[in-house]
């Protein structure tokens, strides 16, 4: 192995707890991560929806500006250095994107730019996962030493919190999120519809395509209920190569939106995900307790 940089990209899954471990790695002393968690490069040069994205940035950035200008006036001064890097980290993705397939060595430059003596660099785009088995293959091979890692959480869990986030994000005026939450999630389940949600928790579908495309010793595939605790990150931690970091509270994943789930739905989610219970038994072993939990009603 190289004495270059590691690099890792998180292939997500969609509400595993890719902002639990960002935040781990963010803050941990041998990583070196850019302020903003997803750039979102290979996804945008993949599906080539360029516009789609330089609209989220756009609105990114002005959000920015605007709590800038409001940490400005209370002299907030650590607050606007902060979101100062966040906006010129946007300026500098926005920039690569324009690049499009031609970027790869400037994406590459922005992971790595002012990395120092530090070990670890990264880019956490749950879409990723989504992505062609070509395009996943050429960026195990991008630099000397690229490392994979997806999270996996229980599938009921995780689609009912990207329900939730799609609720909160389609509300009209008037609606209630609970309302919208459980509309989506009859479609998802029950209908066949709302079909970009599933495929982000088709776990048997990405770990297929991952071990086909990377390397087996640069690819880390881990229970979320598992890899974000004290003994899981001694895992996560070895094979990224950098030290084991201590943390008084275990991360979790992001919630959202608190609203719970009927029986009734959880027990048709369940059904729904069955496939994905199977698949991720017979692929590694016995399953965390939330994740025996929900099967249970199958």
């Amino acid at each position: 192995m190289s004495g270059d940089p590691a690099i890792m990209i998180c292939v997500g899954a969609t509400k595993a707890g890719t902002s639990s471990l960002y935040r781990y790695l963010h803050d941990h002393p041998e990583c070196h991560l850019r302020s903003i968690k997803e750039i979102h490069y290979f996804d945008t040069v993949d599906t080539d929806d360029y516009a789609f994205q330089f609209d989220v940035f756009a609105r990114l950035k002005a959000d920015l500006i605007r709590r800038q200008d409001i940490a400005r006036r209370n002299e907030n001064i650590w607050k606007v250095a902060n979101l100062q890097r966040q906006i010129t980290d946007v300026d500098e993705i926005v920039r690569i994107l324009e690049m499009k397939e031609e970027g790869v060595s400037d994406y590459l430059f922005y992971l790595l730019d002012g990395i120092g003596d530090k070990k670890l660099a990264g880019d956490i785009t749950p879409g990723y996962g989504l992505l062609t088995e070509e395009r996943l293959c050429e960026m195990a091979h991008m630099a000397p030493d690229v490392r994979f890692v997806f999270l996996m959480r229980d599938p009921v869990d995780r689609l009912w919190s990207h329900v939730r986030m799609q609720a909160k994000r389609q509300r009209r005026e008037g609606e209630e999120v609970a309302v919208k939450a459980k509309r989506i999630m009859n479609r998802v389940v029950n209908r066949d519809l709302e079909k970009h949600i599933a495929p982000r928790g088709d776990y048997a579908a990405i770990v297929e395509k991952l071990k086909r495309a990377v390397p087996e010793n640069k690819l880390l595939i881990g229970f979320t209920e598992e890899l974000l605790t004290g003994e899981g990150l001694k895992r996560l931690c070895a094979f990224l190569g950098i030290s084991e970091r201590p943390v008084e509270t275990e991360p979790h994943a992001h919630e959202g939106v608190k609203l719970q789930l009927s029986d009734k739905q959880r027990r048709e989610a369940a059904q729904f995900l069955a496939p994905q219970y199977a698949y991720v038994e017979k692929s590694f072993g016995p399953l965390p307790a939330r994740w025996q939990a929900n099967m249970a009603r199958i």
